[in-house]
């Protein structure tokens, strides 16, 4: 805000109102019954001082010009009290002159002394004033995060500071419709739409008309949207009286408004248009990670199969049961191995698209445990234990939860011969101060999370893996084979949690998937 144009609004530069007039009118009135009163008894130098005292008070209370005023109502007072002939406004001695000249003199500085203080006094305030108006809508509008939130505090603001009714409009089906009005309830007639539609098609203030004409009752502004293109929005407000005391604090203070009330609708369509284009870039990047990955993951268990099936086919006379069943056993696997990448490639297709997750209450601990044992019967051989505690419940999808652990302990299978753990625990919430900075530090929910951790006894993850998943991106990280890790990641996210890997103390990886826990969720 340009704090100069409310310094330069001094009450001098405008006229005096009528009721300050008046109001000094009847202060040097009653000091002149007082003074007229007790003329016999009281000296002439009290008197000066009554009248100076009264031009003081009307000075500071009601400006530059009423104190200069005042001064000349006192030295007609004095005149007509003091200076011979009395009761008269005729100056019979010359000196008489000399002494109202320096009367004059003394209550015009006086009454500009005191005047000019108050109004210096009045700038401070209205500065102080629309500062803080200024300070409280600029904060608001800086957290808003719809269009519609602006408007409404937009609008609230504008009805605070014209003290009358404010409203917002805005295009619906190619006609201005209301959108946001204080007081609530409050309908535009039919002259105030038609100056919004006029500030509308000619993209300019459309300002009430004076008080006693017809017309508009209400200011309209129009403002410009996304990279000043405009949306179509109006605001409009109360004209504000000219000869309010703070009438230009206020309107500068309106004029800002509106003009933050632009680049708030600015920023929400940038942060749009960059969440877009954020979401448009991960999509390219599952496509080309989803390609890199087709050659790898599809041709082994493909060039098994094939030549299975080509060997049985030509040789299976000549070959013992024992290599047939060998052969078999391999086209099972590998077949089963292709089905769980095909199941992957739709959980990736839905992560790519933006799934919508069907969230329900869901025990943790039973969809873990669902993800052990359909891994017990996918690895016989594989030596995986569970140690799950009773937990939280959680609202989320139970098959991509299960179908993440699932992924995780693949992993493990694949890469860390050994025991794999699958265990859980919770994180409590944040506590109150320092303490809870660290916890939110450290990712915790306000209503806490639970950790469920599978661990291995390998060779730990390399370390731009390790920091892949603990970052917010999607993309294929370094070193990635497979999809496994990247679909548990974005299932994870998708889920409102994270994932993070870690070294085990006894040797290997330790990966855990953080899940909010509501802060109304049960144990």
């Amino acid at each position: 805000m340009d704090t100069s144009q409310l310094k330069n609004d001094r009450r001098w530069m405008t006229a005096p109102s009528l009721s300050g007039l008046f109001a000094a009118a009847a202060i040097l009135i009653v000091v002149a019954m007082i003074v007229g009163s007790a003329r016999d008894v009281l000296p002439e130098s009290v008197a000066i001082l009554l009248f100076l005292t009264a031009v003081l008070i009307c000075a500071a209370g009601f400006g530059f010009w009423v104190g200069i005023a005042s001064a000349f109502g006192a030295l007609a007072g004095f005149n007509f009290m003091f200076v011979e002939p009395h009761l008269t406004l005729r100056i019979a001695q010359p000196q008489d002159v000399i002494k109202l000249a320096v009367f004059l003199l003394a209550a015009a500085i006086t009454g500009l002394i005191s005047g000019r203080l108050r109004e210096q006094v009045d700038a401070a305030e209205a500065r102080a004033a629309a500062l803080e108006a200024l300070s409280r809508v600029s904060s608001e509008l800086s957290g808003a995060t719809t269009a519609s939130e602006v408007t409404r505090i937009a609008v609230r603001h504008l009805n605070d500071l014209a003290q009358g009714p404010a409203l917002a409009l805005g295009p619906v089906d190619g006609q201005l419709r209301l959108l946001a009005a204080a007081p609530e309830g409050y309908l535009p007639d039919a002259s105030e739409l038609e100056a919004a539609d006029v500030a509308h098609r000619r993209g300019r203030p459309e300002f009430a008309s004076a008080q006693g004409w017809s017309g508009s009752r209400l200011t309209f502004y129009p403002v410009a949207g996304s990279g000043g293109r405009g949306d179509g929005l109006v605001l409009g407000h109360r004209r504000i009286p000219a000869d309010r005391r703070d009438h230009g604090w206020r309107d500068l203070a309106i004029t800002v408004i509106v003009r933050q009330s632009a680049q708030a609708l600015q920023r929400l369509a940038l942060t749009q248009e960059a969440e877009a284009e954020r979401r448009r870039a991960t999509s390219e990047e599952l496509r080309s990670a989803l390609l890199a990955s087709l050659s790898h993951d599809l041709r082994t268990p493909l060039a098994t199969i094939l030549g299975s099936v080509t060997t049985l086919r030509q040789l299976g006379g000549t070959l013992s049961p024992e290599a047939q069943d060998d052969l078999l056993a391999a086209i099972e696997e590998e077949a089963e191995r292709l089905a769980r990448y095909v199941e992957k490639l739709l959980q990736l297709t839905r992560l790519q698209a933006g799934m919508q997750i069907h969230t329900t209450w869901v025990d943790a601990g039973d969809a873990a445990l669902a993800a052990v044992n359909r891994a017990r019967r996918s690895w016989p051989n594989a030596r995986i234990e569970a140690a799950i505690p009773a937990l939280p419940m959680i609202r989320a999808e139970a098959g991509l939860l299960e179908q993440a652990i699932f992924n995780l302990i693949e992993n493990a299978v694949k890469y860390a011969p050994g025991v794999i753990r699958v265990s859980g625990r919770v994180q409590p919430p944040p506590a109150v101060g320092a303490e809870a900075d660290g916890a939110e530090a450290d990712g915790a929910a306000p209503g806490g999370s639970i950790i469920l951790s599978i661990s291995d006894r390998g060779r730990g993850l390399p370390g731009p893996i390790g920091d892949w998943l603990s970052s917010d991106s999607m993309t294929r990280g370094p070193q990635l084979i497979g999809l496994g890790l990247q679909i548990s990641k974005g299932i994870a996210m998708a889920l409102g949690g994270s994932i993070s890997a870690s070294h085990s103390p006894v040797g290997g990886a330790v990966l855990d998937i953080r899940l909010p826990v509501p802060q109304d969720g049960g144990s």
